[in-house]
């Protein structure tokens, strides 16, 4: 305490040095007893505490629940946890169970999912340019080729 012509009042100094122990000690008095607010994926994305209630898994499994060539992608992922992804969303037992809760119970994050998607498509990319890599290596060698043409004229009035 500081008095300062007759008056008693803390210090500016005395205030931050009161708050910076009561945050060292560990006191929050905002923040409720329990669950986290939210919680984070092994990849450090903040989620929800209800998987179900996790919007970008949701939104994923949305658009690519019903191709066909997303079974065949956990399938051949060559991985425990989508195969048991695969199982369970094709068994009886799990109909109410939201993909989301399904993800967090197999240890499969966003990313994972996002990740096997884009090693698919880009393999299947490489296949469909591997079949048609002969045209476009001859038409990108005939192109290179120098040749002594004259140019079209630009004729604009």
């Amino acid at each position: 305490m500081k008095i300062l012509h007759g008056i008693n009042c803390h210090s500016y100094v005395d205030d931050l040095e009161s708050d910076q122990q009561n945050h060292d000690n560990g006191m929050n008095q905002d923040r409720k007893r329990g669950r986290p607010a939210t919680l984070q994926d092994k990849n450090g994305r903040p989620m929800p505490v209800r998987a179900d209630r996790d919007r970008p898994v949701n939104w994923l499994f949305a658009l690519l629940r019903h191709r066909p060539d997303f079974e065949d992608v956990l399938q051949f992922s060559g991985d425990e946890r989508f195969f048991r992804l695969y199982d369970a969303l094709h068994d009886d037992a799990y109909r109410n169970t939201s993909p989301g809760t399904l993800c967090r119970r197999f240890g499969i994050s966003l990313q994972d999912l996002v990740d096997v998607w884009r090693e698919y498509n880009s393999l299947l990319g490489q296949m469909y340019m591997s079949t048609h890599l002969p045209q476009i290596m001859r038409d990108v060698t005939n192109n290179a080729m120098s040749r002594d043409v004259v140019c079209p004229r630009d004729v604009t009035d």
